[in-house]
Order: C-alpha cells, then structure tokens, then sequence
C-alpha cells in the first residue's frame, strides 16, 4: 500500500522519522535505513509521489493527511489486466495457465540466483542492531519435514511489553532482507516470536559471522566486527539491551530511586566482550558472575544512564521510556 499526503504531513512524517532516529538530515536518514538518498528526496518533496505505508511508523499515522491510497503495485495491476485480455482473445485459456506456471518457476530462480549474492552490510547501523537483536533474544534453526527444509530464524520477546518492538524490526527486516516477517503469538508463556524464513541469510550469518544455528552456545561479537571499534559496537549492544537487558530503578539504597541498566545473558564470552569496549569508552560496567561464568553486565547511576543515552540509546519503547524518565529525574533533582 502506498499514500499520498499534504504538503505540510510530510513534513510533519519526515521531521518526526529524523527525530526519532536521531538524524540531522535526509542523508543521514538515508544511512541509517539504508535507502538511497533520492528516493527519500523524492518522498519528501515532490508533492505527487506517493509514500509506501511500511514508511509511516503508527504513532504519527493518526496526525497525516491522506489525499489517496493505491496498491503498491497499482500501475503493473492495469497493465496486467490488459496483457490477459489480449492473451486470452488470442490464444485461450490454457496458454494462460501455462505462461503463469513459467512464471512462477522463473521468478522462485530469479529470486534464489539474486539471494545466493546476499551481503552482510556490517557497515549498516540498521543490520548491526538486527545482529545485536540475534545476540539478544534470537536464534537460527534449520527443520527437515517430509522432506521438506525450512530455514528460520526468530526472535523471542514478552507479549505485554515488546510488542510496539516487534512493529519496528518487522519494519527493519523488510528493509534490510525484503521479508514479511510474522507474529507468533504464545499466550501460555505471555511470550511473542516474529519469524521469517531465509536460507541463504541464515547459511551467511553462521558461515560468516559465526552465529550459531540451533542451541546457542559460545555467543560472542564477531571479531572482523569487534576490532572496528565502538562506533560499530554501538548499534550492536543496543540490540542485545533491546531484548536481553532492562532499565529499571533499585530501591537499595532506600530513599531516591538509584538507575539500573543490566544486561543478562548465558554467553560469558560475549559478556566480557561488552565489558571491555564499555569500559574503554568510559563507561564503568559491572560484571557478576554464576557458577563461576560472567553472567551479568550492570551500569549504575543516573550519569552512566545519560552517558547510554547520548552513545548507544534503544529502539525499544520499554527501555526509551525508563531512560527518559531517568533523565527528567535527574533534572528534577538539580533544580
């Protein structure tokens, strides 16, 4: 589905889309989502260019005009439509069925040939917090059904709290991999999953960056990533406090809520890898351990907070709104 807004809604789209994520400009933008920068000119400013839905995140949807709606694919539908009379007039039926079978054959190839060239963008903020994501609360399996092979890979969430989440990596996967992902619902665990099938992304992601498919064990950053540095590491630990970490107040010592931010994880390896690149950054982390493994990774007070807050952030609503919360806290107490 595409729309076409007012002149002011896509301003108002585009100036809530760039605060959102955080970018100065349209160029930025365009790095971060991974879409050339003329086609976001183009959205923005050619007043009769309509905008794919995927685009409008829900919270503005509400505050847009909308002048026109059309299928994504309006203008091939029209085409199609005049191509099947024609085929039909002169050839019938059958040589319909038959063109429609080779197509369907030819476009499963094309799209199987075109994938087996998949590129992991380890350069793309979006596809590094997807990996962190993975790191987080994701897994990769490969099920063999009557002779059938699905490859899938998952991301496991709370139902209450990690819905909005899910909206925005359904978004995110579309974009990077041009997959619909799909929401599973598991009421008897107050647990959400969104799925998605991809062979060849799945065979790259454990070939080339290690991940593991089924159990999940010896979890680490892959080291061609961990040697770029912080600005590269960033995108990724936003990802796991996105699935696997939490922002919360304790309340020892008694009297004014004292800040939390923690990351839990059965992944010692990778727990210390997270120490390492926090602490050279200025951060002062914490690392308790269980049964003799690190096991948790823990930021205290409300300076650490805003110091995540400027540097790595969340993309999760539940984590956004506690940091915030920290921070108008915080001014609170200094006046």
């Amino acid at each position: 589905m595409r729309v076409l807004l007012s002149k002011d809604s896509k301003k108002l789209l585009f100036d809530f889309i760039m605060c959102k994520n955080k970018c100065s400009s349209l160029r930025e933008l365009s790095i971060k989502f991974n879409f050339s920068l003329g086609k976001l000119q183009n959205w923005r400013y050619n007043l009769n260019r309509y905008i794919p839905k995927k685009f409008i995140l829900d919270e503005i949807t509400g505050r847009l005009e909308i002048l026109d709606k059309q299928e994504d694919n309006w203008g091939k539908i029209k085409g199609g439509k005049k191509t099947y009379e024609i085929i039909f007039r002169k050839y019938g039926i059958n040589e319909i069925k038959k063109r429609r079978i080779n197509g369907g054959i030819n476009s499963v190839k094309a799209r199987n040939e075109k994938e087996k060239n998949l590129f992991l963008d380890i350069d793309n903020p979006l596809f590094l917090e997807f990996y962190g994501v993975l790191l987080g609360d994701g897994w990769m399996s490969k099920l063999t059904w009557k002779r059938k092979t699905t490859y899938l890979i998952g991301i496991s969430g709370n139902a209450k709290k990690d819905r909005a989440f899910f909206g925005y990596l359904r978004k995110n996967i579309k974009v990077l991999f041009s997959r619909n992902a799909y929401l599973k619902e598991r009421p008897k665990y107050n647990s959400i999953e969104l799925n998605f099938s991809h062979k060849f992304l799945l065979s790259k992601m454990n070939s080339e960056l290690g991940f593991p498919i089924g159990k999940k064990v010896d979890l680490k950053i892959n080291e061609k990533i961990f040697k770029k540095g912080f600005n590269s590491v960033k995108d990724i630990i936003r990802g796991i406090l996105d699935t696997d970490g939490c922002v919360y107040f304790d309340k020892i010592p008694v009297g004014r809520p004292y800040p939390c931010i923690s990351i839990t994880m059965k992944a010692p390896k990778l727990i210390n890898q997270l120490f390492e690149i926090l602490r050279k950054e200025g951060f002062k982390p914490i690392v308790y351990k269980r049964d003799g493994f690190p096991a948790e990774i823990k930021l205290k007070g409300s300076k650490q907070l805003k110091k995540w807050i400027r540097e790595i952030g969340s993309s999760n609503p539940r984590n956004l709104n506690k940091l915030a919360l920290v921070a108008q806290l915080d001014s609170a107490g200094a006046s």
